[in-house]
């Protein structure tokens, strides 16, 4: 993997970071055999710092890919932090961190707008995450 330096600014932009090196790391202490991709993903932002965006079937337009996600790790309160996107290999069994330039606009575009929407729950409902169900169903 090559790095490059941060981008400031554009949490979306392109560039290798310390946050992606880290986050290669991570996702290479699960295992694919017992894990799901997405709980693959989920504990390796939680040992970065991050949290799991989403996780999501790739849809053709990157190459040997099966599924892909995105975490955010960094500051969400400040409208800082970074956005970085893992790729399971189209066998299922290999996990990369995909830069933005791979993933492409359209996954590049649903992480944006999912930010935004999460950001604007959170900002909105204060206790969102933390309710506390009523009743059974």
């Amino acid at each position: 993997m090559q790095i490059n330096q941060a981008v400031e600014g554009d949490p979306f932009e392109a560039g290798e970071s310390v946050e992606a090196v880290e986050f290669e790391i991570a996702l290479g202490t699960s295992d694919l055999g017992e894990t799901s991709f997405e709980d693959c993903v989920r504990q390796a932002a939680e040992m970065i710092g991050g949290e799991l965006l989403f996780a999501m079937p790739a849809d053709g337009s990157i190459e040997d890919a099966r599924e892909i996600a995105a975490i955010r790790i960094g500051d969400a309160n400040e409208g800082g932090g970074r956005v970085l996107f893992a790729v399971l290999n189209g066998e299922g069994d290999a996990v990369r961190v995909a830069d933005r330039e791979e993933v492409g606009d359209r996954f590049h575009g649903f992480a944006r707008a999912f930010v935004g929407v999460l950001s604007r729950i959170r900002d909105e409902m204060p206790s969102f995450g933390r309710l506390v169900p009523e009743g059974t169903a």
